[in-house]
Formats: structure tokens, sequence, C-alpha cells
């Protein structure tokens, strides 16, 4: 399975396939700027992230538009995504977070936004995130 990548060169998300020894987690990895952000995303309950081919699908199949916003988090809550249109482009919204098991320590939380143009690259988008996932 092929990574997924969301963005551009320098400003992406990245989804990495679970490895063997953990079938049920991926690598997702946020750059923006100056921040780098990395965490382990769980599946949802044995159905992989077909979940989150089906946000991307969504928005392939309503590229010209839609009102509300969509959105999709992970099992734990460690990736969410809010995608908004705003006509000429979809502005995606990616929060990150790890939360730390300790007492003294609540884990971080990184967020910021990508943009994605309808079209092409939504297509693409769409398909990569298929790939990923294992559904292609």
């Amino acid at each position: 399975m092929p990574e997924a990548r969301i963005g551009g060169r320098s400003e992406y998300l990245s989804l990495t396939p679970p490895a063997p020894a953990t079938p049920t987690q991926a690598v997702a990895i946020l750059a923006l700027g100056g921040l780098h952000a990395c965490t382990t995303v769980e599946e949802h309950w044995g159905g992989g992230f077909e979940d989150l081919v089906k946000f991307f699908e969504s928005m392939e199949k309503s590229w010209r538009g839609w009102r509300e916003t969509k959105s999709w988090e992970s099992l734990e809550g460690e990736l969410r995504l809010v995608a908004i249109h705003r006509g000429g482009h979809i502005q995606l919204k990616v929060t990150m977070r790890r939360s730390a098991l300790d007492g003294g320590n609540d884990g971080w939380l990184a967020e910021g936004d990508l943009e994605i143009e309808p079209g092409e690259e939504l297509t693409r988008v769409a398909r990569d995130v298929a790939a990923f996932a294992g559904v292609l």
C-alpha cells in the first residue's frame, strides 16, 4: 500500500500505511511551514481506513461545492479532518493530537489548514487515500 499525500511539496499531510507488525495503525505526518507533527492513527474497528476513503469520495462526488462542513475523525481522536468548500478551493483543517498516559503531561495538539483544488487534485487525493487504505 502506498503513502497518501494531501497537499503540496512543503505543506502536506501524509498517511503511511500500517506496518505488518501493527496492522491496525498508520502514521500521519503534518508539515506546515515550520511545523512538523507526527502521530500514530488507529483504524476504525477492523474496517481499516475505509471511512476515510468515503470522506474523500464524498468530497470528490460533490466537487462543485457543498454547504455544510464535512468531517472525519480517527477512532482515538489522534487525527481530525474538516473540509469546507470555498468555491475555487477546499480548505482542509487538520488537527493532530497525542495524548499522554502519564499524570503530569497532557500531550500535544497541532492544527493547521491545507488547500485542495477541486477537480483533478481532489481526484488524485481521493485515489491516493483509497490506495493507502488498500481499497483500490
